[in-house]
């Protein structure tokens, strides 16, 4: 398992670098872009025909086939990443990535296969297929507005109109296309930002700019070309791969609920927050589905971003437990470089992989975890929010592993 284990965590990191592959199918439609007649020339406050870009790429998503050439772009203290994939989607829910192996390579290509319902991802260089079902989803109950994922939609766009300036700054050509050139700033300090250059013809993103909350860039992600509405036989979505390559099953995670729904079911008591950075609402939280290994994964949101909260009960004695979380430390230790900071008269460990900052530490009988991609100062005061009562001894936790394993593939892999 602990090979298994480092071998997930290392494709995880690696292919987290070229995670925007996957939003291309988030980010396009079928219809065509409803837009004034600009006669070439844009008005760059022209607040309100920027929103209307933005509030139509976020409402058609997965309505449009294409396929694509993408180069993504990372840049972080310890160096830069880039990667080259090839992508094919068909709408509504199929997609193939082929990310294009380094020169110093022969293993051929990575592929990421997802139907909506499942991901294959092929790591030739391992010789491994690891599978997920895709069971996350939410529930009726969890959304704001009504009972339809339509609701959540409305819920994230109504919140990136409130916690972001949004602008029409320039027109732009692109991958052969023009394209208008649309800035997200966030209202309040300690957010990431972007640019992002939408399709003029269709309401997709051809290039995005992020930003880290201190002004630097962090990744840069845009199609070297791309065609729509190819015709893209099923055929191609599905995995050939040699027989005696491996298959490695991910650990199934539960749906997402309502906090008040998630302290109910939980069988230990779930400290929450009192602190939630403005702009940001809490969407909900998972409970982890191995019984013996009780813990809880909280979401916040502010339409663009997002904070995630882990805590677990810690327990004492047991070799196993120690053994595991001796396992989840050195995973953690190959995602970061940690510093201390003192959070409540305990000592936090403070790290970071790429965008996101990791900042964890251990309290009356706890391990928290919060990870992110704003200012450290804003995890710091998320944390020293949480108020921890102390919990009695209770019986040693099994399967640690494979819960970490799931919480850390969807963390790089998914949620961003």
């Amino acid at each position: 398992m602990r090979v298994r284990l480092v071998g997930v965590l290392s494709l995880c990191l690696i292919t987290a670098l070229s995670a925007w592959t996957l939003q291309g199918r988030e980010t396009a439609f079928a219809s065509r872009l409803s837009v004034p007649d600009t006669s070439g020339r844009i008005n760059a406050v022209d607040l309100e025909f920027a929103a209307s870009l933005v509030e139509q790429v976020a409402q058609n998503s997965e309505t449009i086939s294409f396929r694509a050439t993408k180069t993504v772009i990372l840049w972080y203290p310890s160096g830069t990443s880039a990667c080259i994939s090839n992508i094919m989607h068909k709408a509504p829910n199929l997609t193939r990535t082929e990310y294009l192996p380094s020169s110093a390579s022969d293993c051929g290509f990575r592929t990421v296969i997802s139907d909506g319902n499942s991901t294959w991802h092929y790591e030739p260089s391992l010789q491994v297929v690891f599978h997920m079902s895709d069971s996350f989803s939410l529930p009726d109950s969890v959304l704001t507005n009504g009972s339809s994922m339509e609701s959540t939609l409305k819920r994230d766009i109504s919140l990136i109109k409130a916690n972001y300036y949004i602008s029409l700054v320039a027109t732009d050509n692109l991958a052969g296309r023009e394209a208008y050139v649309i800035k997200l700033e966030p209202r309040h300090p300690g957010n990431p930002w972007r640019i992002i250059w939408v399709d003029r013809e269709y309401p997709f993103i051809l290039r995005t700019e992020k930003y880290r909350p201190d002004g630097a860039m962090s990744s840069v992600s845009f199609y070297n070309w791309i065609e729509f509405f190819p015709i893209l036989n099923d055929s191609l979505f599905e995995l050939d791969i040699p027989p005696n390559v491996a298959k490695v099953e991910l650990p199934v995670s539960g749906d997402i609920m309502p906090l008040a729904k998630l302290e109910e079911e939980a069988n230990f008591f779930i400290p929450v927050p009192e602190f939630v950075p403005p702009g940001y609402v809490i969407e909900g939280g998972i409970l982890s589905l191995y019984k013996a290994f009780p813990s809880a994964h909280i979401r916040l949101t502010d339409g663009l971003n997002t904070i995630s909260y882990f805590v677990s009960p810690k327990i004492a004695g047991g070799g196993r437990r120690e053994d595991n979380m001796s396992e989840a430390s050195d995973l953690l230790e190959m995602i970061s470089r940690e510093r201390k900071v003192p959070i409540d008269g305990t000592q936090a460990k403070l790290g970071n992989y790429q965008d996101a900052k990791f900042l964890r530490w251990s309290r009356e009988g706890y391990e928290f975890t919060l990870v992110g991609e704003v200012d450290e100062s804003i995890l710091i005061e998320v944390a020293q929010s949480i108020d921890v009562p102390h919990i009695p001894h209770r019986p040693d936790q099994q399967s640690f592993s494979e819960y970490l394993t799931r919480f850390l593939y969807q963390l790089f892999w998914i949620d961003r």
